[in-house]
């Protein structure tokens, strides 16, 4: 019997305790969806910068519109960044609205995968046990 607070060794077997589920659903997801759910989407990227530029523009607009700049020079730099934040910002939230794949979407993609619901008090085939060959399958094995 394994003790508590302690592993087993390779020749001890390991307890196991299974609580019965009325049915499982298992679904199939392509390299690219999970790459896109792990990493999440590169528009959030475009969003980000967009955000981070559009504060910036607008703080510096506040700064022109509250103070009296004592050299020309600063208020000309003000004047620049708020106008590259305003175009940049818009620029990369325009880009991030054609380029975004929502998580969601490809969430719903994949649970759209299973059409039907299960019948209730159907159970499914036995699994063989071999999988099926397929017709034009010409390996040498299996």
């Amino acid at each position: 019997m394994i003790k508590p607070n302690t592993t087993p060794n390779d020749g001890e077997t390991l307890p196991v305790r299974r609580g019965r589920v009325e049915s499982i659903d298992l679904y199939e997801v392509k390299e690219d969806e999970l790459d896109l759910l792990e990493k999440g989407s590169q528009a959030t990227l475009q969003l980000n910068f967009s955000i981070f530029l559009f504060s910036i523009a607008f703080t510096s607009i506040a700064a022109l519109a509250t103070s009296d700049f004592k050299w020309k020079i600063i208020e000309s730099v003000f004047t620049f960044v708020s106008l590259i934040g305003i175009i940049l910002g818009a620029y990369y939230i325009i880009s991030w609205r054609r380029t975004k794949t929502s998580i969601t979407g490809v969430i719903s993609t994949i649970r759209n995968r299973i059409n039907e619901a299960p019948i209730q008090g159907q159970t499914p085939e036995k699994p063989e046990t071999q999988p099926k060959k397929p017709e034009n399958d010409k390996t040498p094995y299996g």
